[in-house]
């Protein structure tokens, strides 16, 4: 029952954000990352912090936005197919546990960009990009 509520809910606000022509959030990383794509699975593991290194051995350096911006709760909803609070929760139990670190918390879209662009292994998002090369934009497959 609850993945059902959980699934009518998501698919409701996925179709708000259509509604409202909210942009998509876009998934970045540093030009020297060698993937060429994620899946959604692989992008939420990531994430998730369970994957912490990319498949020729780099650490992952995780950025993201508060978790009151737009562009992350649309990232969440969107691309991870999570609720912020999940994810929270998720960063919480690594460091209290002392098994883990939480993402690198960055305050705004430009921010971002540059942390990506000078930070070898790092992945991030943003809600809109204007012909960057500074950053290597990553497609989701599904």
């Amino acid at each position: 029952m609850k993945r059902f509520i959980y699934l009518c809910l998501l698919i409701c606000s996925t179709s708000l954000a259509a509604a409202e022509n909210v942009p998509a959030t876009t998934v970045i990383a540093h030009p020297s990352v060698a993937v060429s794509s994620l899946s959604r699975a692989q992008l939420r593991s990531i994430f998730l912090m369970r994957q912490v290194v990319w498949p020729d051995g780099t650490a992952i350096k995780v950025f993201v936005l508060p978790a009151s911006s737009g562009s992350h709760q649309q990232f969440c909803r969107d691309q991870l197919q999570l609720f912020p609070y999940q994810l929270e929760r998720v960063w919480q139990k690594l460091i209290y546990s002392g098994t883990g670190t939480a993402p690198g918390l960055l305050q705004d879209k430009n921010t971002m960009l540059a942390m990506i662009a000078k930070t070898p292994g790092a992945i991030g998002y943003i809600e809109t990009l204007e012909g960057s090369q500074v950053v290597k934009v990553i497609p989701l497959t599904h």
